[in-house]
């Protein structure tokens, strides 16, 4: 019994399943083989409209010409996705002329042309010069401070809504910070100095528009005057001119004055003298004084003045010792006139003569044209005590 129902109940399940499985594999058979068709096969041509009509007409009289068959309308451009594509970018001709490249470029110029301006235009340092009658906008941002620096320390902040913007003084500098997101939030604030007072209108602007650092600064200061440093450098070197201009005058008074220590000796040759006048000081400075002097009628030029200081020996007549470091010289290229007379300082500053072993001298070389240079030594000995 038992093996007639399970022989009975396995025909069955054959009889029952069979047909079901061969359904399902005939089923994936067909598409895989359609897949495999589409994928081989090229992509689908739109047919484009369809053909018009045929219209029949009468027969031509034999005299008649037969008219041309009229072209198809043309298929506009289509991409590799099937969609129309504008003429421009699908013919590369008119895509990459010439023209549409410079007109591309043009445009990228003047792109970053405006984004450099807005740049500029834009600068997180401000210095102003303080005008009471002025309302001052201060530009703020949400997680960045600003900073406002005054001439004189801060005494009082008034904010307007002080919930929606935070004022926090430092001595002469106030720092402002929004704790809003809006951007279309105002306020105002006023600022109390120990002398004056200042107003200001508060606003949210984006990130990296707002202000960083305001400085102000008095009409009277020195650091606005000192804004202009070429007026600054014009007002110094009209100094140094009246300067320069003022001691040219005093050396030219000091010249013509005559000396203030007189020396007094003198050497005439052939119509030619040199005369040491003595010494005259200028400012901390001493200066020995020349003349020469013409007779003749043939000019003269003034060549070198060499000053020197000596002791005589004690026990050999006439033996000069010149003292070290009391060599004064120079060298001049002075015209004197025919029966004229020029004067010259020598920077020089020797000792004083205190005895008479100590002495001066001077030696002036003068070329007189024709007549020849000549050397004059002139020579000065202390007083005997």
């Amino acid at each position: 019994m038992n093996r007639t129902f399970w022989a009975g109940f396995g025909v069955a399940v054959v009889v029952i399943l069979l047909p079901v499985l061969v359904l399902i594999d005939a089923r994936s058979s067909s598409e895989r083989k359609a897949s495999a068709v589409s994928a081989a096969l090229p992509a689908k041509i739109d047919p484009g409209p369809p053909p018009p009509e045929t219209v029949s007409l009468p027969p031509l009289d034999q005299g008649e010409t037969p008219l041309p068959p009229s072209p198809p309308p043309p298929s506009p451009e289509r991409g590799s996705s099937g969609k129309s594509v504008p003429k421009e970018l699908a013919d590369p001709v008119i895509a990459f002329s010439p023209a549409r490249i410079r007109e591309g470029v043009d445009r990228e110029v003047r792109r970053r042309e405006r984004e450099m301006i807005r740049k500029k235009r834009h600068s997180g340092i401000r210095t102003v010069v303080y005008d009471p009658n002025h309302v001052y906008t201060l530009r703020t941002a949400v997680s960045h401070v600003t900073l406002i620096d005054f001439p004189e320390e801060a005494k009082e902040v008034y904010l307007g809504d002080s919930k929606l913007f935070m004022a926090e003084v430092f001595g002469r500098r106030v720092k402002i910070k929004p704790i809003t997101w809006d951007h279309e939030t105002t306020t105002n604030m006023i600022v109390y100095t120990l002398h004056r007072q200042f107003a200001f209108r508060l606003r949210v602007v984006p990130e990296g528009e707002e202000d960083d650092l305001l400085t102000f600064y008095l009409p009277q200061s020195d650091t606005v005057v000192n804004l202009n440093p070429l007026r600054k450098k014009m007002e110094a070197d009209l100094a140094v001119r009246e300067k320069v201009d003022l001691r040219k005058k005093a050396i030219e008074t000091l010249r013509e004055a005559g000396a203030q220590i007189p020396v007094g000796v003198s050497q005439e040759k052939g119509g030619v003298g040199a005369t040491f006048l003595g010494f005259s000081s200028l400012g901390g400075v001493s200066y020995a004084l020349f003349e020469i002097t013409n007779a003749t009628g043939r000019p003269a030029v003034l060549e070198d003045v060499r000053l020197r200081s000596f002791r005589t020996s004690l026990f050999w007549e006439g033996r000069r010792d010149y003292l070290d470091g009391q060599d004064y010289s120079q060298s001049f290229q002075i015209a004197v006139a025919p029966h004229g007379k020029e004067r010259i300082l020598l920077p020089a500053d020797p000792p004083p003569l205190v005895s008479s072993r100590d002495g001066y001298l001077a030696e002036v070389r003068v070329d007189a044209q024709e007549g020849g240079r000549r050397v004059f030594r002139l020579e000065k000995m202390g007083e005997k005590k």
